[in-house]
């Protein structure tokens, strides 16, 4: 789902929070999100379960195996960005990006098909309690994305910034940046943000090549970030 009433000033800093954000938190994040949709798969399948069909409950016990199989390979995937990251490492960013380009489409569309199933067979109470579990997965599942969407914000900076330049612009957000406000309450707090993002501004004037190059970055990670965010839905 497209964020209502897109600010992009706010969304500029909300990326540019998230570039510093520790990776053991975003880790976190991350495992947790993961965590909550097994969780929720689980129970999804008791319901499928109680239908008490062979042919639908086989065609879900293959769609949850390929859904475990992906998902391993792209926390994989996701850990092996934080390990760039950690180290510092410029190499293969290119194939990492698309190679988390294509798995995590690919989780994406089987958790699709997966809904799609109940969403077949189910009347009345059981499609409602389907609906909640589903409500759960498109909200953790939304947790992994902006994570790692902002992982592949900081994996461009990379490619176009020296490491001390990443470091400088890391500590200039820190200063800057207000950390008390959630995303969800993004729209109460637009005067505030518009003030941290012009006095970040005014703090990298001096360093104009690298600011010119940060922006560039957002403008194309914002577009694609929105784009990426997902609401599963009937």
């Amino acid at each position: 789902m497209m964020e209502k009433d897109f600010n992009p000033v706010i969304k500029a800093v909300q990326n540019l929070r998230k570039l510093s954000t520790d990776i053991t938190l975003t880790h976190k994040e991350i495992v947790e999100g993961n965590d909550g949709i097994i969780k929720k798969i689980d129970e999804a399948g008791e319901l499928i379960v109680l239908f008490n069909d062979c042919i639908i409950i086989n065609l879900w016990l293959n769609e949850k195996a390929k859904l475990l199989e992906n998902i391993i390979v792209l926390l994989g995937i996701l850990r092996s960005i934080e390990d760039k990251f950690i180290n510092k490492d410029r190499s293969n960013l290119l194939e990492i990006r698309q190679a988390y380009n294509h798995y995590k489409d690919v989780v994406i569309n089987i958790l699709i098909e997966m809904q799609n199933v109940g969403n077949s067979i189910f009347t009345a109470e059981n499609l409602q309690k389907w609906d909640s579990i589903w409500e759960i997965i498109s909200k953790n599942l939304n947790r992994i994305l902006s994570t790692s969407e902002s992982y592949k914000l900081k994996l461009t900076l990379m490619e176009n910034l020296e490491p001390d330049e990443i470091d400088a612009l890391t500590l200039d957000i820190l200063k800057y940046i207000p950390w008390s406000y959630p995303d969800s309450e993004d729209q109460n707090y637009e005067r505030q943000y518009a003030e941290a993002y012009d006095e970040l501004n005014q703090s990298l004037s001096e360093k104009k090549n690298v600011w010119n190059k940060v922006l560039s970055v957002l403008a194309g990670g914002m577009d694609e970030t929105s784009a990426h965010r997902l609401s599963i839905k009937r």
